[in-house]
């Protein structure tokens, strides 16, 4: 039997990350938890996934890199130096191996990221390569706090909104400035941004409480979305039905979905429909595609993760962490293959506990006598004739 079944990943306030499997098919869906930890020494800002691997980010500067195969961490990222405040994988290629002829993958189809780019407060965006997690290049330009950048869908062109009252286009081929967009006659900075469609003819600009559409080729606004009083707190584009849609969170609780023909050719922009699930703030909402149908997962700062059928807008299960929440990210439950799991008895258990707890005893004696490691290495040093290493930074 198949199951209906996939994870949501959340980060919070706390500095945890925690990790749900959302079983759907029976009459009363199921949460049953994965892994809960400090992940960061202060709040979890932003996160995203790709195929295996978990990447967050914090205020606490840090990029932390996890294997969800093996439940692992595999290293932490640390070239900036300020909050980070978006992380984004590229769009998903098929032979990524081949750096000079790559095939993108179809939504939903198998692929694999080669970049993932990462903002900060420092007013840098850096590009990660994937296999080896190495910076590849560094996009300079901003003059301010970086707060959002977006991937168009040919893997080719970034976006990215930021404090200092510009939209700047980026070439990734060349890795250099393709155009600047200043926000004239607005005085609110681009919080969010998003390109729409698999086209990427538009793409939204998401500022305090407007959102503005707009047109890539003529790189000027077509349109805008005035949310009135209510602060936008997340933005996102999807394909539903083969329909383009611009959806927003609100700080009321509300989700309002906007359907991009619509609002292009209307004066009044009104919702296509909406969902509510919170009480307060939407801090951030991703949708999961499966056979057995689209699933709209939502988290506020209320602690709880929501999640609706798309299709009957009907609210089919709610989660309350008891936590305040920030981000999210939603994978398929076989991202964790049993083949790749370290399998263990109860004795080889109770070996590791032993030699754990014997190795502990002893740094203990090492610590409370005094025993210094650094002087014998410093000797031992001296004995074999090496030689100081003086290294200049530049």
């Amino acid at each position: 039997m198949v199951r209906n079944q996939f994870r949501i990943i959340v980060g919070s306030y706390e500095h945890n990350i925690l990790c749900l499997s959302l079983d759907l098919s029976l009459s009363t869906p199921i949460f049953t938890p994965i892994f809960h930890f400090q992940a960061h020494t202060l709040s979890v800002k932003c996160m995203d996934v790709s195929n295996r691997y978990l990447i967050s980010g914090s205020h606490d500067e840090h990029i932390r890199i996890y294997d969800l195969q093996k439940r692992k961490e595999l290293g932490t990222l640390l070239s900036h130096q300020g909050s980070i405040t978006s992380l984004k994988f590229s769009r998903k290629v098929i032979n990524s191996n081949n750096d000079d002829e790559t095939q993108l993958a179809k939504p939903g189809a198998e692929g694999k990221s080669k970049w993932l780019f990462s903002t900060s407060d420092d007013h840098k965006i850096i590009i990660w390569r994937v296999k080896d997690w190495e910076d590849i290049g560094v996009l300079r330009g901003h003059t301010a706090r970086v707060n959002d950048l977006d991937i168009h869908p040919s893997n080719r062109i970034a976006v990215s909104v930021s404090d200092d009252h510009t939209v700047r286009l980026w070439n990734l081929m060349t890795i250099r400035k393709a155009a600047v967009l200043k926000l004239k006659g607005y005085s609110q900075n681009g919080q969010f941004v998003r390109w729409i469609g698999s086209e990427g003819k538009y793409f939204a600009v998401a500022l305090l409480n407007k959102v503005l559409l707009y047109d890539s080729s003529a790189a000027k606004v077509s349109q805008e979305i005035d949310m009135g009083r209510r602060t936008i707190m997340h933005l996102e584009a999807m394909k539903w039905e083969d329909k383009d849609y611009v959806v927003v969170g609100l700080s009321n609780g509300v989700v309002e979905f906007y359907k991009l023909d619509s609002v292009l050719d209307s004066k009044v922009q009104e919702a296509e429909f909406s969902l509510q699930g919170h009480a307060n703030r939407v801090k951030d909402f991703r949708t999961y595609t499966n056979e057995f149908g689209t699933y709209f997962v939502a988290i506020g700062s209320d602690g709880k993760i929501v999640v609706w059928d798309l299709k009957s807008k009907e609210q089919l299960a709610i989660f309350d962490s008891g936590e305040r929440l920030n981000c999210l990210a939603v994978c398929a439950e076989s991202v964790e293959k049993e083949s790749t799991m370290k399998k263990r008895d109860a004795a080889t258990a109770e070996i590791d506990e032993q030699s754990e707890a014997e190795g502990d005893e002893q740094e203990l004696k090492k610590v409370l006598f005094g025993e210094r490691k650094g002087k014998k290495k410093s000797k031992n040093a001296k004995k074999h004739g090496r030689k100081k290493v003086s290294v200049q930074l530049e």
